[in-house]
C-alpha cells in the first residue's frame, strides 16, 4: 500500500540562517531513499532580491518536496528568506543551459506566490514547470519492512494574461478542452505532431503553437 505524503513547506525568518542539512538524521528525510535535491550538487547560481540586490557569490540547490532555496558558502550552509527573493538562476555543471526560477504568480492548488516556479519558456504565454517530489511509503505485510522513498511529479502550468493554469498531462483532448477558444487547433496540432503530452519538450511545443494562436 502506498500512501504519499506531501511536504510543502514555506520558510521564513532571518536573510540568512545556518541549517541543518534536510537529510541528515532528525529531519523529514531522514530514513528516505534517493535524493530531494533538484540537482545532484551544488551548482552556480544567481539569486535576485526585492530590493535589486544580485547575488552571486553562493553555491546553490533546489529542496523540490519543500521548494525551498539553500545556499553554500565555504562549506557552510544557509537558509535565506524567502519572502526577499524573487528569482534566481541555477547552473547545472556540463550544460549550456541556465535554469530560471520566478515566483509571484496567482495560487493554484497547493501552490501560492511564494511558489518558485522553473520558467521553461518566455512570451505572452508562459510555460512554468514544478518538479513536485513526493515522499512515498510502501507497506509490506510486516511493519519493520516498511520503505520511504522520494517520487517525482511533474507539474505544468500555463501563466497567460494575469491566471495560471495546471496544465492536464498524457490526454491531448482534456487539455485542448482547457482552452475552448483555440480547442479545436490545439488538439489538431498535437495529433499532428503526435505530442504525448508527457513531457517538458511536449508542452514547450504546445505553449508556442498556444502563442502563435493568440499573438
Amino acid at each position: 500500500m502506498k500512501q504519499i505524503l506531501w511536504c510543502l513547506l514555506f520558510v521564513s525568518g532571518s536573510c540568512f540562517s545556518q541549517t541543518k542539512e534536510p537529510n541528515k538524521p532528525g529531519s523529514e528525510y531522514d530514513g528516505v531513499a534517493g535524493s530531494p535535491y533538484l540537482l545532484k550538487d551544488w551548482v552556480n547560481g544567481t539569486v535576485y532580491y526585492k530590493n535589486g540586490r544580485v547575488v552571486t557569490q553562493f553555491k546553490l540547490r533546489f529542496d523540490c518536496p519543500r521548494n525551498y532555496l539553500q545556499m553554500e558558502f565555504k562549506g557552510q550552509t544557509f537558509s535565506p528568506q524567502t519572502a526577499s527573493i524573487t528569482s534566481f538562476v541555477l547552473y547545472p555543471k556540463n550544460s549550456r543551459d541556465s535554469m530560471i526560477f520566478r515566483k509571484g504568480y496567482p495560487p493554484s492548488g497547493t501552490y501560492n506566490a511564494e511558489t518558485f516556479y522553473q520558467v521553461l519558456t518566455t512570451g505572452k504565454a508562459v510555460l512554468l514547470y514544478v518538479l513536485a517530489k513526493i515522499i512515498v511509503e510502501s507497506k509490506d505485510i510486516l511493519p519493520s519492512s516498511t520503505k520511504r522513498f522520494f517520487e517525482d511529479e511533474d507539474e505544468f502550468f500555463l501563466f497567460s494574461n494575469g491566471a495560471i493554469t495546471k496544465l492536464i498531462k498524457n490526454d491531448r483532448e482534456k487539455l485542448a478542452a482547457q482552452f475552448p477558444a483555440q480547442q479545436a487547433s490545439l488538439l489538431k496540432f498535437m495529433n499532428d505532431e503526435e505530442l504525448k503530452m508527457r513531457s517538458a519538450e511536449d508542452f514547450i511545443k504546445f505553449t508556442a503553437k498556444y502563442n502563435e494562436l493568440n499573438p
